[in-house]
């Protein structure tokens, strides 16, 4: 690293201001050219000894004052436009600068690190043609729009009572939920319900305890809800509850996915079931379960019954989605809450997006209602555990000597942890997308644990052809340029 940054840490200045100066230093000095490349983040906060969080918060400040940028799958580099010097007229007393949030920098670096994978394998997408709903449910669309649009007005904001009736009916066949229509609370996606699940239960500054390695996109959720994510370690059989409340023993809450780990891929086990609803009934705390692609399990095995239905109490929120196994445009999601939270949830819908697409949700509860929507389920299970196990084949033909796979029995990835752990994983990453191949690093995903490197693998929306041609280039770039650590 060019930049000689030395921190202060009782200087009253915080840390990502003064890691954030530092580089501002070394490019005005020189050290730092336009163009140059950054070192990454979680190497920087390794040799300065901080929190990989305070890092990014201060390339959030770098990118917000224009001395640097981020491209997604090429890191960090330096600036080629720098921020002009302010003139004499707009630094005269007359001149105010215009506040903005203090989240501001949360909000500008999300669109340079957690927007969607492009679409080109071997990204985790759902879904394609083959296995949509197609035709079927875009005959439905037609015929309500034909007949019903005049008739879509403003509604509840916790959705159509049709939907969440057909809600209530598949959740509880295939997941074993136990819930009434009236708890029901439809979404535009899960992404939304699940902020909506930090807004509703907890308080700025209150402990929350997050799966490490975890879901991404809900942690700057949890910062942008002004919560204390506690990033608590996950082992064979899921969240490990005593580390975490050693870390916090005031956790106000839990967010888990306990059917499919993100993206680890282990089902929880009954043991650690057990465990976090004996506390949330004893401590008043609360569960988030993201159920976010449990139908698409394989090999004939059903995953353990959802976390709600073995909950004696009201202790769960439960979250799910019609994304993964229907098309992610379609932005329609659904929690489940316990009855005396309904009002509060649907007040909080009514403020935020006011209500759902009505359109959309009378289409998707007409398509369950006749019966299409769990034969749909069984073609889409099928395809995709055959394209899973073509990906598994040439990956372990390609390059498996380079390590092992993990979470293929469930979902749209496979997780390939790299057997030598001093590979650089964001650096595969970067090498397969300028080879046209898209990959998620795997050491991405974590934040305070020591992180497993490796890559996670899409299959979904990918035919044989194109899952062979990613994976020959992935092998290439291992080949190539990692074989000191073959």
């Amino acid at each position: 690293m060019r930049a000689d940054i030395k921190l202060e840490r009782d200087n009253g200045i915080s840390l990502d201001r003064q890691i954030a100066d530092g580089i501002i230093k070394a490019i005005d000095d020189g050290l730092l050219r336009p163009g140059d490349h950054l070192m990454p983040i979680r190497q920087i906060a390794n040799t300065l000894g901080v929190a990989r969080a305070t890092v990014d918060a201060a390339y959030a400040l770098l990118v917000s004052e224009g001395y640097i940028q981020t491209a997604r799958g090429k890191g960090s580099f330096v600036s080629t436009d720098f921020p002009q010097a302010p003139s004499e007229a707009n630094s005269s007393e007359n001149t105010q600068s215009k506040p903005v949030s203090e989240k501001s920098s949360l909000l500008r670096s999300a669109m340079s690190e957690l927007l969607p994978q492009k679409n080109i394998p071997l990204a985790i997408v759902s879904t394609s043609a083959d296995a949509s709903p197609g035709k079927e449910f875009a005959a439905i669309l037609q015929r309500i729009t034909r007949k019903s649009l005049l008739d879509m007005v403003y509604s509840h904001p916790a959705g159509l009572p049709e939907l969440k009736l057909e809600i209530c009916k598949i959740a509880s066949r295939l997941r074993g939920v136990r819930c009434s229509p009236s708890q029901v609370v439809v979404t535009s996606g899960s992404q939304l319900g699940l902020t909506m699940t930090l807004l509703a239960l907890f308080t700025p500054g209150d402990k929350v305890l997050f799966e490490d390695p975890g879901y991404p996109l809900l942690h700057s959720s949890a910062r942008l809800c002004g919560l204390d994510p506690v990033f608590t370690p996950i082992d064979k059989e899921g969240l490990n509850l005593k580390t975490g409340l050693a870390m916090a023993p005031d956790a106000k809450g839990i967010y888990l996915t306990p059917s499919h780990q993100c993206p680890l891929g282990m089902m929880m086990s009954m043991r650690r079931r057990s465990e976090v609803l004996d506390w949330a009934s004893r401590t008043g705390g609360w569960i988030i379960e993201d159920d976010y692609d449990s139908e698409l399990r394989y090999g004939g095995n059903l995953p353990y019954p959802s976390l709600q239905g073995m909950d004696s109490g009201e202790n769960v929120i439960y979250v799910g989605t019609f994304s993964k196994v229907l098309f992610p445009g379609l932005r329609l999601g659904y929690l489940i809450v316990p009855e005396r939270l309904v009002e509060l949830f649907s007040g909080l819908r009514l403020l935020i997006d006011r209500q759902g697409q009505e359109l959309y949700q009378a289409a998707v509860a007409q398509y369950i209602r006749e019966g299409q929507y769990e034969p749909h389920l069984r073609r889409m299970r099928q395809i995709f555990e055959e394209r899973r196990n073509y990906l598994l084949e040439v990956c372990r033909r390609e390059f498996g000597d380079w390590g092992v796979f993990s979470s293929g029995e469930q979902g749209m990835h496979v997780v390939f942890t790299f057997k030598n752990q001093n590979i650089d994983d964001h650096a595969v990453q970067r090498l397969c997308l300028e080879q046209g191949v898209e990959t998620r690093h795997l050491s991405s995903f974590y934040h305070e644990q020591p992180p497993l490197k490796g890559l996670v693998l899409g299959f979904g929306f990918f035919n044989e052809s194109q899952i062979l041609s990613a994976v020959s280039r992935i092998g290439f770039v291992l080949r190539h340029n990692f074989s000191a650590w073959a």
